[in-house]
């Protein structure tokens, strides 16, 4: 009866000494996941669709390898216009490479730009399904980017990639998105600091295109101006011209055009440039005026 006793605690104290180390071992994968020292575990389901042979691979430490060999189907899949197989491949291939922003870039591409054009161009396709495939595509590449952003949250490059597709004019532009999608960018730590203002610019931009946040645009777009001669570029002062204008900036509130431009030259050549390329919710007011008045006198 003592001996069975005995082994009672024995067997408690190894499987409470288990369970501990257990749980340690567990907290310790996750934080050397977290400061990118190991690989995660494979997802459920990956193993199956790698079949045995990649699967043992990627389990002995060639995961790279074998996502590079994926990366090559899914070029495959690619040139033989198979979007479903090239989606599939790039999710096992982040599965294996979860941390290689390149994949994320690639798959995300594939779906919102090649495969919805894919379909918006397919003249076998009724219209209605042609423009429901091509909407479908771009929100499959944002739901791809989203992914890898939780998967890589510090990662400006998957930051800026969404924020671009969702201020992209020829996709399904979203500009309120877009522009807290750049906000994100801006928050990420590792984003350089030569990127800084220039996507400070693009959230300027953004605001342009949402009419009920022109004086907040304004308001911005002139702080960029003053702070550094770097942002005095062409579509930066354009957009405050226009933006005086919709809003009917009183002159002693306004920055003069002398001080916006250059010189006139340059200002009828820019502001030009301004107008072939706005969107239908750019600002635009005085812009053609004064493109007629600065012709009328092109004596300059």
């Amino acid at each position: 009866m003592r001996i069975c006793f005995q082994l009672f605690v024995i067997l408690g104290v190894l499987l409470a000494f288990g369970a501990a180390k257990l749980r340690y071992e567990d907290k310790l994968a996750r934080d050397m996941v977290e400061a990118k020292l190991i690989k995660p575990p494979l997802e459920k389901g990956t193993s199956l669709k790698l079949g045995q042979t990649g699967a043992a691979v990627a389990l002995g430490g060639l995961r790279s390898l074998i996502a590079a060999v994926w990366n090559l189907k899914a070029f495959n899949h690619f040139e033989n216009l198979e979007w479903l197989k090239l989606e599939e491949s790039y999710k096992t291939i982040t599965a294996l490479q979860p941390q290689t922003i390149y994949y994320w870039q690639t798959g995300a591409w594939h779906l919102h730009t090649n495969a919805s054009v894919s379909h918006k161009e397919n003249n076998k396709l009724p219209a209605f399904r042609q423009k429901s495939l091509q909407q479908l595509y771009i929100k499959k590449g944002s739901a791809f980017l989203e992914e890898g952003i939780r998967q890589n949250p510090e990662s400006w490059r998957l930051h800026i990639e969404l924020s671009r597709l969702w201020t992209d004019r020829h996709k399904l532009p979203d500009y309120p998105r877009g522009a807290q999608y750049y906000r994100d960018t801006l928050a990420c730590d590792t984003l350089p600091e030569f990127k800084r203002k220039q996507i400070q610019r693009f959230i300027f931009y953004t605001m342009c295109n949402i009419p009920e946040q022109y004086a907040e645009a304004l308001a911005e777009g002139s702080k960029l101006f003053h702070a550094t001669e770097d942002n005095h570029t062409p579509n930066l002062v354009c957009s405050i011209f226009a933006l005086q204008n919709e809003l009917k900036t009183p002159i002693v509130a306004r920055i003069p055009d002398d001080q916006l431009f250059p010189d006139k030259k340059r200002q009828l050549t820019w502001l030009k440039n301004f107008w072939r390329n706005q969107t239908p919710t750019s600002p635009t007011a005085g812009v053609q005026t004064k493109i007629d008045e600065l012709e009328q006198r092109a004596s300059f």
